[in-house]
């Protein structure tokens, strides 16, 4: 899943993304992940946020 926006603070874009994964970390849909990876990028690809947490 993949979002973009802008950032009222500095003007620039920022795209979020979410991967979902299994229990041997193989890339699922989202109705059979067990956990999950919640990205922000900004317009040149750098990393701005990353966490990673169990669904449950």
């Amino acid at each position: 899943m993949l979002i973009s926006k802008l950032d009222r603070n500095s003007r620039k874009a920022v795209r979020s993304e979410i991967r979902y994964f299994d229990d041997d970390q193989n890339p699922v849909s989202r109705d059979r992940a067990t956990w999950a990876v919640f990205r922000e990028v900004d317009e040149n690809g750098a990393l701005l946020f990353e966490a990673q947490g169990f669904i449950d």
